[in-house]
């Protein structure tokens, strides 16, 4: 039984190590709408915007870890109809987590591969038509909270103990169904520090 104790205690303080991580980076977000008869038109056009994260990283086990954060993000896109151009600009805002495994290599590189979701209602939107801004508070298609699903793929360098810096690249996407919906398919490439401590 002793045993046992000793090994869990074991286990325990050596995934106890906790990351605290700060990143910046630019997603290209692709507006999904399907109109009322089913179609989706191709009058809208990827753009870019801001992606900024602050978020908590925790190890299950040596191989395995999870994290969770507040994330800032601007989704928007541009398109034009019978050579009307449009734009839309829109700040988001909310959680965002992930859970999954990490390779390690030689020269303290390290690969994670994680499955991501997160929640997120814009603070902010408007659009541009016809030389004037329309507000988007008043939009059900934007105004609601979003979830999104996807994944994060990210390398990470070892400076020292204590200090790390990575690159994500991160696809997520939202799964809104109905007679009329717009979905965001936003990438997003970003660059990162992270400052462990026990």
């Amino acid at each position: 039984m002793n045993k046992i104790a000793l090994l869990l205690l074991f286990f325990v303080s050596s995934v106890s190590a906790q990351t605290w991580n700060i990143s910046f980076g630019a997603n290209t977000t692709r507006y999904v709408f399907t109109n009322s008869q089913g179609v989706n038109p191709t009058f809208m056009k990827p753009s870019s915007g801001l992606h900024l994260s602050l978020g908590y990283e925790k190890p299950l086990t040596k191989r395995f870890q999870y994290d969770i954060g507040l994330a800032y993000s601007q989704f928007n896109a541009v398109g034009d109809v019978q050579n009307i151009p449009f734009s839309y600009q829109t700040d988001f805002m909310g959680l965002s987590g992930g859970i999954g495994p990490k390779l390690e290599f030689r020269n303290d590189f390290t690969l994670i591969l994680k499955a991501r979701a997160a929640v997120q209602k814009m603070i902010n939107g408007n659009q541009f038509l016809q030389n004037r801004y329309v507000d988007l508070s008043e939009d059900d298609q934007f105004t609601s909270a979003r979830f999104f699903v996807g994944f994060s793929l990210e390398l990470e360098k070892k400076v020292n103990s204590n200090l790390y810096v990575y690159t994500q690249y991160q696809h997520i996407d939202t799964n809104t169904f109905g007679t009329s919906s717009l979905n965001f398919v936003p990438s997003t490439v970003s660059f990162g520090i992270k400052i462990q401590s026990k």
